[in-house]
């Protein structure tokens, strides 16, 4: 299908799709409350109830605690107003797309990303949960046809220019602010209840560490009293204010590849050696410009995909329920 892009069927969508393959959601027809109407179209009480089983499994899975409680609440809110935006959207991916066409595309998309080898594979596992292909066809465009209408009609209308991105960057440099840096190696005696022989034994590896020749590591591996001594000492890279300031002192201030003096401290003595350091800075426009464009194109999709969706209702008779329309939340 000349207008839609090859993969169409990220995974995440695919496990949400595969929930509709619950028996409980094959059932056969019964006279049923109607929620809204869209155009020809009723939304029933079983709709909304479904939308709102899948979408809340889908929260199940991926939050916990506080964050869980805020999504569901918000899900519970705005179920309604996105079926009915699927309505709308699956109506014109009618007159955008060919049907036909549609299914067949989907139908391989899903069996491709599932394993399934053959159609008739697909009616043996369908026909297990009370399910037709036919069936199955008709779900997976009803889910899928939405996303590719926005994609046709908003997303890949939107043309992020140089320009545009150069301008956000000037705007909010301090999003780009990298903090200095110091990848440091750390020699620890600790102080026990002699001190005077732990300086003496700082003060030996101190002498050992800045021997010519010497591997630092290799004093820290033997001398250290430290965990880091493991790894030669390493602390890896570390920002201002993750060391205690003496130690931050140094970190920052003796050049690269060489040795501080020994540092006193409360429980004992550190000797360090600056492996490497980054000053403070801001990325360079070319480091960022694809993040930029990606954060550009996602905020002009937000604010064009509300704008779709009005003109999309404005354009067609949809009517709710009295009963279910304090369920109908505002566009935010």
């Amino acid at each position: 299908m000349n207008r839609m892009r090859s993969r169409i069927f990220p995974r995440c969508l695919v496990a949400a799709v595969a929930l509709w393959l619950h028996p409980s959601w094959a059932r056969a027809e019964v006279i049923e409350e109607v929620v809204a109407k869209v155009n020809d179209d009723v939304v029933t009480m079983s709709d909304l109830e479904t939308e709102e089983t899948t979408l809340l499994q889908e929260l199940y899975r991926r939050y916990s605690g506080a964050e869980l409680d805020g999504q569901v609440a918000k899900a519970k809110k705005y179920v309604l107003r996105q079926l009915i935006d699927r309505k709308v959207l699956l109506q014109r991916a009618s007159h955008l797309f060919d049907v036909n066409k549609m299914q067949e595309f989907f139908l391989q998309q899903f069996m491709d990303q599932q394993g399934i080898k053959t159609e008739k594979d697909l009616e043996k596992m369908l026909s297990q949960e009370g399910m037709t292909l036919v069936e199955w066809k008709k779900r997976l465009v009803e889910y899928f046809a939405p996303q590719q209408v926005m994609r046709a009609e908003v997303s890949e209308r939107i043309a992020i220019s140089e320009k545009d991105e150069q301008a956000y960057y000037d705007a909010h440099r301090e999003e780009f602010a990298v903090p200095a840096e110091a990848t440091v190696r750390d020699i620890v005696i600790t102080a026990g209840d002699d001190r005077d022989a732990a300086r003496k034994r700082a003060e030996l590896a101190h002498e050992r560490a800045t021997a010519p020749g010497a591997d630092f590591a290799a004093v820290a591996s033997e001398m250290s009293d430290a965990g880091t001594k493991a790894a030669g000492g390493l602390l890896g890279p570390v920002k201002k204010g993750d060391l205690a300031a003496p130690l931050e002192a140094a970190a920052f201030s003796v050049p690269v590849g060489s040795v501080s003096d020994v540092i006193e401290v409360e429980h004992g003595f550190h000797i360090l050696k600056i492996d490497a350091r980054n000053d403070a800075g801001v990325k360079p426009f070319d480091a960022v410009k694809e993040e930029i464009e990606s954060k550009l194109r996602s905020q002009r999709f937000e604010a064009d995909s509300k704008v779709y969706l009005e003109k999309a209702w404005s354009e067609a008779t949809i009517w709710v329920s009295p009963k279910y329309e304090a369920r109908l939340a505002p566009v935010d």
